[in-house]
């Protein structure tokens, strides 16, 4: 079973290439970008994936080149991991240019297999879908940005917000298979903020008992760091005293929010 846990690269200037598409995942690349100490723009082509921009401090100015023509937009510095920011979304086809406008800046980018057509999004403001989810322990707050609003190919993107203490992905679910009725196989990766940023979390990544290579891995993860799952139930606790925020960014060969089943020995907890 290889490695899911990915740790922080940590704050120092430069591109990180933490997920590349065809080798640790099918249908998913992931990089993380930090802007500053002589490194204060970062420029690429998005070739034949369309890709999410999350965006973690700033202010940045985003410029697009994309096939309908030029765009571009400045995201404002985020003051919390704790509400809502905004994404972005670019096509295929795309030359794309971030560039910090105020010091430091880090912003991630989720990638797929993208096709012709859409062009690039900012999802802000009333445009993110915010909603409370669960009760008691394992309440959370879900902000979906790049769903059906954007006709992306795959990608399906957004963040939800665990307060101290509190569990998210719970019932635990997957999708992994397509199982009637909702279930598709998708891939997934979660990326982490915590704050205070010295805090920490737990994830559990496991399958069905019948899967046909099982797996049951659990990680502690930070404040930066990247957790991969290409299959599997997937929940994460937050330590007492620290909000946990992550990044998810889903693909796979259905495009369906909430196409997913959960662990049916854990369903019960909804109830209680």
């Amino acid at each position: 079973m290889p490695n899911l846990h990915i740790k922080s690269p940590g704050l120092a200037a430069g591109v990180y290439p933490v997920v590349t598409r065809g080798k640790e995942m099918k249908y998913l690349s992931f990089t993380i970008v930090q802007l500053g100490d002589g490194l204060n723009e970062h420029s690429f082509a998005t070739g034949e994936e369309e890709v999410s921009l999350d965006f973690y401090s700033g202010p940045v100015r985003v410029e697009v080149e994309a096939p309908g023509g030029g765009w571009s937009a400045d995201i404002a510095a985020r003051a919390s991991i704790q509400h809502a920011h905004p994404m972005v979304y670019v096509p295929m086809d795309s030359q794309v240019r971030v560039t910090a406008l105020d010091g430091s800046a880090k912003i991630t980018i989720g990638g797929a297999p993208g096709v012709e057509g859409p062009e690039p999004t900012l999802v802000a403001g009333d445009q993110i879908v915010e909603r409370t989810v669960g009760k008691d322990s394992f309440t959370r707050t879900v902000f979906t940005h790049i769903a059906d609003n954007v006709p992306a190919a795959h990608l399906i993107c957004g963040e939800t917000l665990n307060k101290p203490g509190c569990w998210s992905s719970c019932p635990p679910h997957k999708h992994d298979r397509f199982h009637e009725p909702f279930e598709a196989p998708m891939e997934e990766i979660y990326y982490f903020q915590i704050e205070p940023s010295q805090g920490f979390g737990f994830m559990r990544v496991y399958t069905n008992p019948d899967d046909p290579e099982p797996f049951d891995v659990a990680y502690p993860v930070e404040h930066g760091d990247t957790v991969l799952i290409p299959r599997g139930y997937h929940p994460v606790v937050a330590c007492p005293g620290y909000a946990l925020n992550y990044t998810w960014i889903l693909a796979g060969e259905g495009r369906q929010y909430g196409a997913w089943a959960e662990d049916p020995r854990h369903s019960w907890i909804k109830g209680a």
